[in-house]
């Protein structure tokens, strides 16, 4: 058998609204009961995707970084960007994304603080990878 995690943790959550969460014995349990199902289905959904929105949110970096050093060389920090755009990625695992992700957003943070008060435009597309971003990762939650 293959594992299959975010079905899986689905499948929890639904036994949890469907099954447990009617017979809990008070309120209080019922709503305890139905925040754990949502955080599964939140896992489960998070889980199936996170290594491809990872990777395209670093894709989307990568470019942002480059278009920010073609327009200002100058700009401070550019040898973090310059370092996050050339480098590889560091594996397909979760655990190995998470940290050069997470050097990326920093240093997307910085050219943004810098490109609101220096270039505008760079700043509205700064904005654009955010909104892509969030609708990358946004949860599909029934009832939410």
């Amino acid at each position: 058998m293959i594992p299959q995690p975010a079905r899986a943790l689905a499948d929890l959550a639904v036994k949890l609204a469907q099954s447990i969460a009617p017979e809990a014995g008070s309120a209080y349990a019922m709503a305890n009961t139905g925040l754990i199902s949502m955080l599964l289905l939140a896992m489960a959904q998070d889980q199936d995707r996170a290594v491809a929105n990872r990777v395209a949110d670093i894709e989307d970096l990568k470019a942002l970084f480059a278009a920010a050093a073609a327009a200002h060389p100058d700009a401070p920090q550019a040898g973090r960007r310059a370092a996050f755009q050339t480098g590889p990625l560091p594996g397909l695992r979760l655990s190995e994304l998470d940290p050069w992700h997470a050097e990326g957003l920093a240093a997307l943070i910085e050219l943004h603080a810098w490109a609101d008060a220096n270039d505008p435009a760079l700043s509205l597309r700064i904005w654009d990878f955010l909104v892509s971003h969030t609708e990358r990762n946004r949860f599909d939650l029934p009832g939410a």
